[in-house]
């Protein structure tokens, strides 16, 4: 039996074709010295050579011109047999997308790898999922519209009537705010000392936003609104020996935030108790999910 694997062959014939091994690396994208030691690997295996070498380069052999005539029909026939494979997974493979909040992945301050995402994949091959990274405003509208399967995020307020969940975790959230001037001394800090501040919008997720000031309320507390809108990434130069804050999911502020200037508080409301963001596993109601997520935001 012939002891040469597919990408001997496959070097062997790109070579040939293109009648020098750097023209040969060009095609596929490896290095001069890899295609010269597959073939001469390949040569070995044979017991025979495959190409002359000489001053002006290389050029096939007697023998090498029939090998490479059949190599090329045995290289076309594996492509026939992986295309009928891509085929057949194609047809009896279930096609799943998946959006997940920006905020999610460990580069953002979140929990996930998207190395562990691609060992899902691998694990998974039955099914054809496609993670896709996005903004967290509408990944559950695109959820309601179908264009996406599921979604990982936080909800909306006002949640399509149309779309289910499942709760994966809730997030404490946190008042980044500056050195010691606002809020001096505090460890944590309450619904109601934020009164004395202007918060700071995050333009990426009006969610964090809404949810705190949807627990003031509660407490009948009206924080008073900056012009400005900033994103999760912005220099948070502009806070500094001011009274600003700006809201965060706890995690994500402990993880992104440098700057020694700046604290990160936790919000509690009037009872003492953890002001969280829920995020959620969310998607068409089909009856997948074993209760509904209905509207709440904890």
């Amino acid at each position: 039996m012939l002891n040469a694997d597919v990408r001997q062959l496959e070097y062997f014939v790109a070579a040939a074709d293109a009648g020098s091994y750097s023209s040969a690396a060009k095609v596929l994208y490896v290095s001069p010295q890899a295609v010269s030691k597959s073939v001469q690997a390949l040569e070995r295996h044979l017991g025979v050579m495959l190409f002359d070498r000489g001053p002006n380069g290389i050029s096939l052999t007697e023998f090498g011109r029939q090998f490479r005539e059949r190599a090329s029909e045995l290289l076309d026939a594996f492509g026939q047999l992986e295309a009928m494979a891509d085929d057949y997974r194609h047809q009896h493979t279930e096609a799943v997308s998946v959006g997940i909040h920006s905020l999610c992945f460990r580069e953002h301050g979140g929990t996930i790898d998207w190395n562990d995402l691609l060992l899902f994949h691998e694990e998974h091959c039955e099914i054809d999922t496609s993670f896709i990274e996005m903004r967290g405003g509408s990944i559950v509208e695109d959820v309601a519209k179908g264009s996406l399967d599921f979604g990982i995020s936080v909800l909306p307020t006002e949640c399509p009537v149309d779309v289910d969940g499942i709760l994966l975790r809730s997030f404490p959230l946190a008042a980044l705010v500056s050195g010691d001037r606002f809020l001096a001394g505090k460890q944590q800090v309450s619904i109601e000392d934020l009164r004395t501040g202007q918060l700071v919008l995050f333009s990426e997720e009006d969610s964090f936003n809404n949810r705190l000031i949807e627990e003031a309320a509660k407490e009948q507390v009206v924080y008073d609104v900056s012009p400005l809108r900033i994103r999760a990434d912005s220099d948070m130069g502009f806070l500094l020996n001011r009274n600003l804050f700006s809201v965060r999911p706890l995690q994500h502020a402990r993880r992104t935030t440098m700057s020694d200037a700046m604290r990160i508080l936790p919000i509690v409301n009037g009872k003492g108790e953890s002001v969280e963001i829920a995020l959620y596993l969310s998607g068409i109601k089909v009856g997948f999910f074993p209760s509904p997520i209905g509207h709440s935001s904890t």
